[in-house]
């Protein structure tokens, strides 16, 4: 039973969230643990009251998405060292009328990746140059993976992460010769629900390449279905978002939660439906 004098909600900010599962998975785990709290939906158009918001309706936290990983950072009173060295946040807490970011993107990314075996030694290609792209970034160069090259629509974007980190090169260009390549990442929206598939052909790129698509929701985008019909290996996104929301969770609750086979193929039926 929720008491009022204890409850605090969480939620997600970012537009849109029509695609979001986080308000199922988060009220599943607040409700078999519980707690006096509510995950909410919060769709907003911009964010340049939410620091004054949260605390007013005394939020414990929340979790952040595209578009305001990189923007919410001017609203915080503390950064994790992480999410200050590559300037994008995705879930928050309040502590003590302050707010803390931090970027549990790294976490669920790792996870993911570690169920698979792959040749470092070959070329890595992301596709995306927002927050989840820098996380992603930031983790490889950690792992000392040399090889790396941004692909993204907007070149400057592009351009401002290559400048960033060492050894990275840049391209707009969708149709770049990736054969090689060991890893092919999307971080990008194309292929969620409500955007443009991400159609890059893989019957030329080589055997050992590892195909991993961020998106979730669906779990089988255009990329992870050609990863198929090519039999390559490849991890969803689902792996990641369950990962990181964890993560998330036990940042505001101090609890980390049970995932079982259960929850993931209720998430999985979810998705279905959509």
């Amino acid at each position: 039973m929720i008491k009022n004098e204890t409850f605090k909600a969480i939620g997600i900010i970012g537009k849109p969230l029509k695609q979001s599962l986080s308000p199922y998975l988060h009220n599943y785990w607040i409700k078999k643990y519980g707690l006096s709290s509510f995950y909410l939906p919060l769709p907003i158009d911009n964010i340049n009251y939410l620091k004054i918001a949260i605390k007013k309706l005394n939020f414990l936290g929340l979790n952040i998405t595209i578009p305001y990983k990189k923007s919410i950072i001017n609203q915080l009173d503390l950064v994790d060292a992480g999410a200050r060295k590559i300037k994008a946040v995705n879930t928050v807490i309040c502590i003590n009328n302050k707010l803390k970011g931090f970027n549990t993107d790294i976490i669920g990314f790792k996870k993911g990746l570690l169920k698979k075996k792959w040749n470092r030694k070959r070329p890595v290609i992301i596709f995306g140059a927002g927050g989840a792209a820098e996380a992603i970034l930031y983790f490889l160069k950690s792992e000392k993976i040399k090889d790396i090259t941004v692909i993204n629509r907007t070149k400057k974007r592009a351009k401002e992460i290559a400048n960033k980190y060492k050894n990275i090169r840049f391209s707009s260009d969708f149709k770049l010769d990736i054969k090689e390549a060991g890893l092919i990442i999307n971080t990008s929206s194309l292929g969620m629900i409500g955007y443009p598939d991400l159609k890059i052909k893989l019957d030329k790129i080589n055997k050992e390449a590892i195909i991993y698509d961020i998106v979730y929701n669906p779990i089988n985008t255009y990329l992870i279905r050609e990863a198929k019909k090519q039999k390559l290996e490849f991890v969803t996104g689902l792996d990641m978002f369950v990962e990181q929301a964890r993560s998330s969770f036990e940042i505001w609750f101090k609890i980390k939660p049970d995932i079982n086979l259960s929850l993931i193929n209720n998430i999985k039926k979810k998705i279905s439906k959509r």
